[in-house]
C-alpha cells in the first residue's frame, strides 16, 4: 500500500468547473489529473479501473447511524486500489462531497488547494492500494460525507467512478466546553446539602464497613403483668429512601430544630453532613395482651447531633405524638433518659427540669417536649483519632385507662432500633491531628462532597465529568454510589501518576491552542486522582482498586485509560478523544492533556481548604460533584459504548 499527501499530481490546464456538478458525471468532464489523450492508440488500450470498496480510515468498532463509517481522527485518510489491465501506472483521484441521511452527495467538497478542490495521488503500480491524507480542517466534524474515485493511466480515465464510500468524522469524545469565567468563586463544601447516604471509609481488604449487614431492629417491652398484658415501643417505620428530602426539604421555621430547618418532625427521615446529623423516627408504643396488640399510639422521636466545639458535641432530642393519643391509654409519661459515650466521652446528663415542655401525654394532646444535652470528650493528647456512638435511653411509664394505678415501666434505647444500612451514620470521629485547623470531629462515615469551580476551570471539570459518567466505575458519583477514597501516601501518589501520566505524555498528545497565556504550559490531567485509592495507577498489589492493566499486564499504566487532549475548535475549545484511538468506555480511567492552569487550580488550595474543612484522613471516602451538564444534548446519550458527543454548561 502506497501513501500520499494532497497535491500529488499535476492538475491540468482546464478551466474550473461550472458552479454546479454532477457528481456522478463521467471522470473526464473534470480531469483533474490530466487531459485525455485523443489518439488511436490511446484509444486501442485499456482503461484504468478504481477498486469497488473505497474506505475512509481510521474507522471506528461501531458504525455511524445510516451504515455511514465512523472515522475517529480528524487527520482522515481515503483509501481505494487501481488496476490496470495493460500494467500501466495509473494514479487516482478522491473527490469528496457532504450527504444526506441516506448517502445522497449534496455538495463537493475542497480537500486540496487546487483548482478542483480533490486530491491526485502520484502514478503507481497496477494493484496498488492507495492512501492519501486530508489535510486537517478540510473536513468537518459531525457532517456526513461520500467519496468516491477515478483512475487515469496518463491517457485515458476510467468510464465511471467508484461507488460511493459514506464516512462521518466523529471522535469517540466531543465535548463542547463551556467558555471560562475566571473570576468565579470556589464553591464551598460547607454548605452542601445533607443526605442519608452511609459512606464509611475504606477498610484494610479494600471494602467499606458499609457492606456489612446492617443490624435488625427489636422491639422494646416491658414485663408482662399476671394477666399477661405487656407494653412496648416497636420498630421505627423504616425510611423511603427515595422519597426522602436529600437536598433538605425547607421546614416551616416553628419546626426547624436548633436552628436546622431540614431537621423536623413532619415526616420520617435520617439525613446527615459532615458535622450534622439528624435522625426523625414515628416509633409506635402498643399495648399487648396474650400476643395480640390491643391498641397503638405514635410517637415522632427526633434526635439531632451537632458537632459545633473542638472537644464538645450537642443532642437535641424531641419527642411529640405523630397522632392523638387512643383513649385505651390514661397516660404515657417519659420519666427520664440516660445517655452514653465511649471511652474519654462523657455526656453531661441533665435533670428533668431540663425539658421543654410537659414530658407526658393524655388523650387529646399534642405538645412536644425537647431536650438539649452536652458531651464533651479528651482532647489534652496530641496526634489522637477516637471513635465513639452517643446512645440514649429514653424511660417511660404506660398507664393503659383500665382502672389499674400501677403503670407498665419500659424504655426505648435509640441504639436498638436503626433503620437498615443507616446504623454507623451517626458515629463520630473526633481527633487532635494536623487534618483540621486545631481539635475537632465529624460524622465519619458520611461522605463530604468536593465540589469543581467548572465556571473557572471547565478543561479539567469536563475531563472529570467524562470519566465519572462514561465509565462503569463512575469514580466519585453519588449518583452511582462509588465514592472516592483519599489516599495519603505521597509516595504512592507519585508512583501512580507516573504510571498513568509519564514525563512528556502532555507536551506530545496536546495542543496549545487549549493554554490561557504564555505563562501557561500543557499538563496531564488524570481522573481518577492519583491521591486516591481508585486511581488507575495503583496496583492491586498496593491497595488499587481499579488497576489500568492492558491485556496480560500487572502493571498499570496510563495507555490503558481514555485519552483525551482540549483544543480550540472554532471559538470554543472542546475536549477531543486522541487522533486514531477507539475507546470501549469499559476503561477504569482517564488522562487528559489539557491547560495547567486549568488542572492545577481545579484541586491546588481549594481542595487542600476542603480536606481541613471535612477533615479528611486515610481512606476518608468523598464524593466529586463537577459541576458539569449536559442537558440532554449529547448526540447518542451516554452509555452502550456509543461516542459522547455533547455541549457542556457549567453550574
Amino acid at each position: 500500500m502506497l501513501l500520499f499527501s494532497a497535491g500529488g499530481a499535476a492538475a491540468a490546464a482546464e478551466p474550473a468547473p461550472a458552479a454546479q456538478l454532477d457528481p456522478n458525471a463521467a471522470p473526464s468532464t473534470r480531469p483533474a489529473a490530466g487531459p485525455e489523450k485523443a489518439t488511436r492508440a490511446a484509444a486501442a488500450g485499456s482503461r484504468p479501473v478504481s477498486g469497488k470498496n473505497p474506505t475512509a480510515d481510521p474507522l471506528s468498532r461501531n458504525a455511524a447511524p445510516g451504515g455511514f463509517q465512523r472515522v475517529t481522527s480528524q487527520k482522515v485518510q481515503l483509501k481505494n486500489t487501481v488496476t490496470d489491465a495493460d500494467g500501466d501506472t495509473s494514479t487516482l483521484t478522491f473527490e469528496v462531497w457532504t450527504a444526506d441521511a441516506a448517502g445522497q452527495p449534496l455538495k463537493k467538497v475542497s480537500i486540496d488547494d487546487n483548482q478542483w478542490g480533490v486530491i491526485v495521488s502520484p502514478y503507481v503500480e497496477s494493484g496498488t492500494n492507495v492512501t492519501v491524507d486530508v489535510p486537517v480542517g478540510k473536513l468537518a466534524l459531525n457532517t456526513n460525507y461520500v467519496f468516491h474515485t477515478s483512475a487515469f493511466d496518463g491517457s485515458l480515465y476510467e468510464t465511471s467512478w467508484s461507488p460511493w464510500a459514506k464516512f462521518r468524522v466523529e471522535l469517540p469524545v466531543d465535548l463542547t466546553l463551556p467558555a471560562p469565567d475566571y473570576s468565579a468563586p470556589d464553591p464551598t463544601s460547607l454548605n452542601t446539602p445533607p443526605n442519608y447516604y452511609q459512606t464509611e471509609p475504606l477498610k484494610q481488604d479494600g471494602t467499606s464497613l458499609s457492606a456489612l449487614s446492617p443490624r435488625p431492629a427489636v422491639e422494646q417491652c416491658s414485663e408482662a403483668d399476671a394477666d399477661g398484658r405487656q407494653v412496648c415501643f416497636g420498630t421505627s417505620t423504616p425510611v423511603a429512601k427515595d422519597e426522602a428530602p436529600r437536598s433538605g426539604a425547607k421546614a416551616p421555621a416553628a419546626a426547624a430544630t436548633a436552628g436546622v430547618e431540614w431537621c423536623n418532625t413532619d415526616f420520617e427521615s435520617i439525613l446527615a453532613t459532615r458535622y450534622t446529623e439528624c435522625d426523625v423516627r414515628s416509633v409506635p408504643v402498643y399495648i399487648r395482651w396474650d400476643g395480640k396488640i390491643q391498641a397503638t399510639a405514635r410517637f415522632m422521636f427526633l434526635r439531632l447531633l451537632q458537632l459545633d466545639g473542638q472537644n464538645s458535641f450537642t443532642e437535641h432530642l424531641t419527642i411529640e405524638p405523630a397522632q392523638q393519643i387512643p383513649p385505651a391509654f390514661r397516660e404515657i409519661n417519659f420519666v427520664g433518659t440516660t445517655h452514653e459515650c465511649q471511652d474519654s466521652c462523657t455526656p453531661h446528663e441533665p435533670d428533668h427540669s431540663a425539658w421543654e415542655g410537659k414530658t407526658w401525654w393524655v388523650p387529646g394532646e399534642m405538645h412536644s417536649a425537647s431536650l438539649t444535652t452536652s458531651y464533651t470528650w479528651d482532647a489534652s493528647v496530641a496526634g489522637k483519632t477516637y471513635l465513639y456512638k452517643p446512645d440514649v435511653k429514653i424511660d417511660a411509664n404506660i398507664l393503659p385507662a383500665d382502672g389499674k394505678i400501677r403503670p407498665f415501666v419500659t424504655g426505648y434505647e435509640w441504639s436498638k432500633d436503626y433503620d437498615g444500612g443507616t446504623e454507623n451514620l451517626d458515629q463520630i470521629r473526633c481527633d487532635t491531628t494536623n487534618a483540621g485547623p486545631g481539635t475537632g470531629c465529624v460524622f465519619v462515615n458520611h461522605a463530604p462532597t468536593y465540589i469543581f469551580n467548572a465556571k473557572a476551570f471547565p478543561q479539567a471539570a469536563a475531563h472529570a465529568w467524562l470519566i465519572q459518567k462514561a465509565t462503569p466505575k463512575h469514580p466519585g458519583s453519588m449518583a452511582d454510589q462509588k465514592p472516592l477514597y483519599y489516599m495519603g501516601d505521597s509516595k504512592q501518589n507519585s508512583r501512580s501518576r507516573g504510571r498513568i501520566c509519564p514525563t512528556g505524555w502532555a507536551a506530545a498528545n496536546g495542543d496549545a491552542s487549549a493554554l490561557v497565556d504564555a505563562s501557561d504550559a500543557l499538563n496531564c490531567d488524570e481522573f481518577a486522582f492519583a491521591s486516591t485509592y481508585n486511581s488507575g495507577g495503583m496496583s492491586s498489589s498496593e491497595g488499587g482498586l481499579n488497576p489500568a492493566l492492558r491485556p496480560g499486564s500487572t502493571t498499570p499504566t496510563g495507555a490503558a485509560c481514555i485519552g483525551t487532549y482540549a483544543k480550540k475548535h472554532g471559538s470554543m475549545v472542546h475536549l477531543f478523544s486522541l487522533n486514531d484511538t477507539d475507546p470501549t468506555f469499559s476503561e477504569v480511567c482517564g488522562r487528559s492533556a489539557i491547560s495547567g492552569m486549568h488542572n492545577q487550580e481545579s484541586m491546588g488550595d481549594h481542595f487542600a481548604t476542603f480536606m481541613r474543612d471535612m477533615r479528611i484522613m486515610d481512606r476518608d471516602a468523598y464524593w466529586l460533584d463537577t459541576r458539569m451538564d449536559d442537558g440532554g444534548t449529547c448526540t447518542y446519550g451516554i452509555g452502550g459504548g456509543q461516542p459522547v458527543i455533547c455541549k457542556l454548561t457549567a453550574e
